[in-house]
């Protein structure tokens, strides 16, 4: 009788010594998390909440559990201390994320080193989701065991649901996957007009499950991040060069001038200096047509921007148009030109002056 009265007295005396100790851990880790951004202070910010919830769960459910023991008979407080456990192994599990997640929210922009802020931010997001989830699947194995639930079980149950979350999820998945390998490949980027697939517009976002897009009657258009591993992606803006391609029909009295007229268009478009010379100029006559003679044009250039690619084709057209002018020629439309034949024209009229008499 008198050992359990001792054991019991020291329980509780274990007891006010633990929330002594709670209560300072608490204060203390409170002064350390007003230190900015120091180690001690990202540490305590941290773990203030997660190491009161369980130790405190831990000393105080230990205790009742003991307490039940000692008092009650038929119980033995078996089921209050696996309770009590869960909750301080939930507890660690909500410490570890916390830790994790606040290390990679302060030093991570230091030590990965990219120069665009957004993708920095994507691959931190990632990182922490990925921990959060390893976290969170150690966790909840760590309870099943706390419950008697034998390794082996516990390696099926996990296995199991992966596979089932796998296929489950497979979309989600693939869309994630690819908004990764969006981050490291980099086909395009926020500002860029791109086209997948006819789908085009200008990038406004670049998520880990689907992209953004503004198409070009400013409607939002959201694209799955898988169709981009799955499609070519144009994107102009990588372009080095915007090119100008057109066929211009001239007509066929004009046959004679079309050198000439050739010949200025090239050294129109050499000394031109939106036109980059470094790449092929080309202006030959290069096709007989049924109605016409083609003079096809092809030039790049130096701007890819659309709207000024657009006004130098305009300016070019424009100028080969007062060439072939001055050139005393003229341009062919799409019709077919019918000519009399001389020979029956001439019998006619020779029948017609001449009439035969009988």
């Amino acid at each position: 009788m008198f050992l359990q009265d001792l054991h019991f007295f020291l329980t509780h005396i274990g007891v006010l010594i633990g929330s002594i100790a709670l209560v300072a851990l608490w204060l203390l880790l409170a002064q350390l998390s007003k230190r900015g951004h120091t180690a001690g202070a990202v540490i305590a910010r941290s773990l203030r909440r997660p190491l009161l919830v369980g130790f405190g769960s831990a000393l105080y459910l230990g205790w009742l559990g003991r307490l039940i023991a000692q008092t009650v008979e038929g119980l033995d407080g078996t089921i209050v201390l696996k309770i009590s456990l869960s909750l301080f192994i939930g507890s660690v599990g909500w410490g570890i994320g916390q830790l994790g997640n606040a290390v990679m929210d302060t030093w991570f922009e230091d030590w990965l080193q990219i120069e665009d802020q957004a993708d920095e931010q994507m691959l931190i997001n990632l990182i922490q989701r990925v921990f959060t989830i390893l976290v969170a699947i150690g966790t909840t194995a760590a309870l099943m065991v706390n419950f008697g639930v034998s390794t082996q079980a516990v390696a099926t149950v996990l296995g199991g649901a992966g596979i089932g979350i796998g296929f489950g999820t497979q979309q989600i998945s693939q869309n994630f996957l690819s908004g990764f390998m969006l981050f490291f490949n980099k086909p395009f980027k926020q500002g860029d007009w791109i086209n997948a697939s006819g789908m085009e517009g200008t990038v406004e976002k670049i998520g880990w499950y689907h992209t953004r897009i503004r198409t070009f009657d400013r409607r939002p258009l959201y694209i799955p991040n898988s169709l981009f591993a799955t499609n070519a992606i144009e994107n102009p803006g990588r372009m080095y060069n915007r090119r100008i391609k057109a066929d211009i029909a001239l007509r066929y009295e004009d046959i004679s001038k079309v050198a000439t007229i050739t010949q200025q268009v090239r050294d129109m478009l050499a000394t031109n200096p939106d036109i980059d010379n470094k790449q092929p100029i080309l202006v030959h006559f290069n096709e007989w047509n049924a109605s016409c003679v083609n003079m096809q044009v092809y030039c790049f250039t130096r701007t890819t921007r659309w709207k000024q690619w657009l006004d130098i084709q305009q300016s070019v057209f424009l100028r080969i148009a007062t060439i072939v002018e001055q050139a005393g020629a003229g341009f062919a439309m799409n019709c077919t030109t019918f000519y009399s034949s001389p020979s029956i024209f001439n019998a006619h009229s020779e029948s017609t002056r001449h009439p035969q008499s009988r």
